[in-house]
This record gives structure tokens, sequence and C-alpha cells, in this order.
């Protein structure tokens, strides 16, 4: 029997179209019926071959209707899983194009967006037309497309990497979900290098256990990492060794492992030294092996940032850029939208908007201002949660928020088809005085409390929404019973400040 990769790749040789939809379905297509939450392509496989389907990828154990034409049990291939399966058709239909440029995906809980924002940075410097795949958008070299995911599914994935690969990109970096992972959308694509930031509790409400969420992020340095071997490509595997459950996947991973760390006495393989921290930017020297390799300097601030910076400069490193290049590339990026981005004003107000909207995300956002500030500078900050999401984290926000902010602003973030106030409730239910928070159902107006709220030389952070210009609510009348409405963090904080005479 041949291996799956091989049996998908002839199969789409011979197609008009490889699709998971139905209603996409044209004489010649292969269809591929996939499980999911809510409903079973399985139940469509009569209609679609009857629609002229030349072959349905079906379950191992799938069995046509009683009462349906024998004629069609031919057209029937068996598979032990059809997510994979259709990654591997996917990926062959659209002639494989991950295999001729420099791939380079990053995974984890926190950084993913930053580290492609730097490596993008860097591969550029170096000479690279790059494409880059992500949470905040997809840009093919200078062009910039909305983002659907912070990893597609398998077609539109291959699709818009054909598409880089047509436009002349020579490198393409991407965000790598563990959702994306553990559904197999991202099989067929051979990476040179991949990137582990850190693990920290998220997504618990797709995964059951913080184990089977750390598994599925393993999967891209395991299986894909053969995947890559399988292309002719020799896979780097970077990994954050200060991150406890980076130590437990580099020690997996063994000398495959490219681990880097902040601490200078670390026995990480990349490390950094004489590292300065300040509301200017990160400076570091990079040692790799024993050798000085490199000095950088950047304007990103937080030591979470000199994370993602090493993170990017070791994989950079591991795939051979030299390092004037990744000098470069670290100095010309200013900043990362959403990312502790600032929103300028004239009277010395420190306005952040940050897409901390986790745990430990926050908790770091907030220990780097402490750190950073001044004596006399207050912490205000405004967080709330999204609805239909993690409801665990909820009271843990409340906490942070409270413990390490001078005011805490307690607001609406991404309510969906929850309400609000009762989203905020469980938030609040962390916070130990409430007469020390702020509650405002209304984002809007709680940022502009803040801002009402601040002194000069304050630090005000809007955490939670980052670079999302939208806010999304209820409405039973639209699909899936939600609609977005604009909003922007950075243009309400704006226009607060432009209200108060603050800007």
């Amino acid at each position: 029997m041949k291996p799956l990769f091989e049996a998908m790749a002839e199969l789409a040789r011979s197609a008009s179209s490889v699709v998971q939809d139905s209603r996409q379905v044209r004489p010649g297509s292969i269809f591929f019926a996939i499980r999911g939450s809510s409903s079973d392509g399985h139940d469509r496989v009569p209609a679609v071959l009857n629609a002229g389907a030349s072959a349905c990828v079906v379950d191992g154990d799938y069995r046509l209707p009683e009462g349906s034409d024998e004629k069609w049990q031919g057209r029937l291939i068996h598979v032990a899983d059809t997510r994979e399966a259709f990654g591997w058709a996917c990926s062959a239909f659209h002639g494989n194009p991950s295999h001729s440029m420099l791939m380079v995906g990053v995974t984890g809980t926190s950084g993913k967006t930053t580290t492609t924002y730097i490596l993008e940075s860097i591969l550029r410097a170096a000479g690279h037309r790059v494409g880059v795949i992500g949470t905040v958008n997809f840009r093919i070299g200078d062009r910039v497309l909305p983002s659907t995911h912070t990893t597609p599914g398998s077609d539109e994935l291959q699709k818009l990497l054909g598409e880089m690969k047509h436009e002349g990109c020579t490198a393409v970096v991407m965000e790598v979900s563990s959702h994306a992972l553990k559904q197999h959308r991202t099989k067929g694509i051979a990476f040179d290098a991949m990137v582990f930031t850190n693990l920290s509790p998220e997504h618990l409400d797709y995964h059951p256990t913080m184990q089977d969420y750390f598994e599925s992020k393993m999967l891209l340095f395991t299986a894909y990492a053969e995947d890559a071997r399988r292309a002719e490509k020799n896979p780097r595997l970077v990994v954050n060794a200060d991150d406890e459950y980076g130590r437990t996947l580099a020690g997996a991973l063994g000398p495959d492992a490219w681990s880097f760390s902040l601490r200078s006495d670390s026995m990480a393989r990349i490390r950094a030294e004489k590292l300065v921290l300040d509301l200017s930017g990160i400076s570091a020297s990079v040692v790799m092996d024993g050798t000085n390799a490199l000095s950088f300097r950047t304007a990103l601030v937080a030591r979470f940032n000199a994370q993602n910076s090493l993170a990017a400069a070791g994989a950079a490193l591991a795939l051979g850029v030299p390092a004037a290049a990744i000098e470069a590339g670290l100095l010309a990026l200013q900043g990362v939208p959403g990312r502790l981005e600032k929103v300028p004003n004239s009277v010395g107000l420190n306005i952040l908007v940050d897409y901390a909207h986790k745990p430990d995300a926050l908790e770091k956002v907030l220990h780097t201002l402490r750190d950073l500030r001044r004596p006399g500078q207050r912490i205000l900050t405004v967080v709330g949660c999204g609805g239909d999401r993690d409801r665990t984290k909820r009271p843990v926000m409340g906490r942070l928020a409270e413990a390490l902010s001078d005011v805490a602003i307690i607001t609406s973030d991404n309510p969906r088809t929850e309400n609000p106030a009762r989203i905020m409730e469980e938030i609040l239910a962390g916070v130990s005085d409430r007469d020390r928070v702020i509650v405002q159902v209304d984002r809007r107006e709680a940022i502009f409390e803040a801002v009402r709220t601040a002194r000069s030389g304050d630090l005000v952070l809007i955490a939670g929404k980052g670079h999302e210009d939208y806010q999304i609510i209820a409405d039973s009348a639209a699909p899936g019973g939600t609609r977005k409405v604009h909003f922007d963090d950075r243009e309400v904080a704006a226009e607060a400040c432009r209200g108060l005479g603050k800007s």
C-alpha cells in the first residue's frame, strides 16, 4: 500500500479540484468528507457523487447508505484520517509550493505574531521577498490581505502559498496554531525551521488538557520535521529553553534542538548576553555555540520581546542568515500592530494597546510595565474577556489586573453571544476588593474613563484586542448569532485624548 502522501498526490494530479465543501463540487472534483463539530461531510457523499465528483475520500468505517447506487462504491477511497489526507492533497494540487521556498513556522501560546514580524524584517534584510501568514493579516511582499485565521484551512493555505511563490516570494514566515496542527491543516508543508516560543494555558475550550495542547504543538517538531526531511530539507528545531514546556520539548528532541535562552549562564546553544531593557528598546549580544555571533538593537520594548527577538535571531542563525542581515532586520522593525503599540498624545500619557487576552500574556505585560515605570508613574489597566471562549481564565484576568495595576477597569471585550455583564461578573470573581476596581460594561466608555483618570506620565494599558479593529457582538439575525462592528482601541484612545485636550 502506498503511503498516504503519495496516494493523495497521485489522486490530486487527476482532479479538477480538491474540496471539503460540498457546494464547491464540480465534475472531476475530489471531495473530502470531514467530520466537524456541527456537521459531517460524510452525510453529503451521495449528493456529491451524484453531482459529478470523481471520488470521495472517506473515513475507514464509512459505508454508503442502504439503497445507494452500487457503482458509487468504486469511487470511495477509505483513509484513516480525511483531514490529514486533505492536507496532503491540497499541497499536491497546488504544486507543493512550500518545497521550493524557505519556510519558517512559529508556534507557541504567546509571541508568535511578534516573532514572525521580526523574522520578516530579518529575511527582507537578507534579500528575500517574504510572505507572511498570521493573526494580523496575510502579506505577499508589500501586498496586504485580510487574515481569515491565524493558520488557514488546508485549501486556502496551499492556494495562498502558491500565490506567494507565483509572485516571487523566496521565503514564507507563518504562525502555526495548535488547532491547525491537531486538525492537519498544515500537512504537506515542508518547513526549513520551526520555532517554539512558550506554552501557557489557552484554548482549553478546545484542548481537553494542557498535555493535549502541548502534544499538538509538539507535532510541528516531530511529525512535521519528518515531513520536511522527506522533502529533502534539513529542518532547524528552535526551542525556548527559558520555558518549562520548551525545556521538555528540547529534551525530547535531543541534539536536534537549537535551544535559546535570555540567561547568560544557560546551557542553551544560543544565548543573550549584556541584555539591556528600557522604554527606548532592547539591546543585547548573542552567543552561539560559545562564540559571539552578533549584537543587536531594536525599538521593541519588554523582556518578552527580548525573548521574541532572540527566537527570531536564533532561527535566522540556525538557517545560516548572515549576522549583518539579522542586526539590520532587528534595527529596522519599529513596532508590531497591537503589541505594546503606543497611542501618540501631546501631554505625556503612555497609552499602550496590547493583545494580552489571556492570563500569561497579561501578567507578562503588567510586570514589564512595573519594571520599566519611573517613580510616581501609575499603571491603569483596561481589560475584559471574550465571550464563548475559555471561561476558566476570567477570574484569573481579574485577579491579575487588580494585583498588578494601580487602577483596574473591568469592561467588555468581544462578548459574542454571551451577556457582557455576566462575563464581567466572572472576571470580578477573581477580584479581592471590588471597591478598588472600576466596572464599565461599555468598552468605549471604559477607555474614556481610563484617559480621564490618568495623570500626565501615567501608563495606560488597554489590553485584550490589540490590532483588532472590530468588536464581535450578539445578533440573532446574523449567521452564527454574531456580527462585527467597527471598534479600534487605538482610535478610541486617541479620540478620548482629543476630547479632553490630551492629544
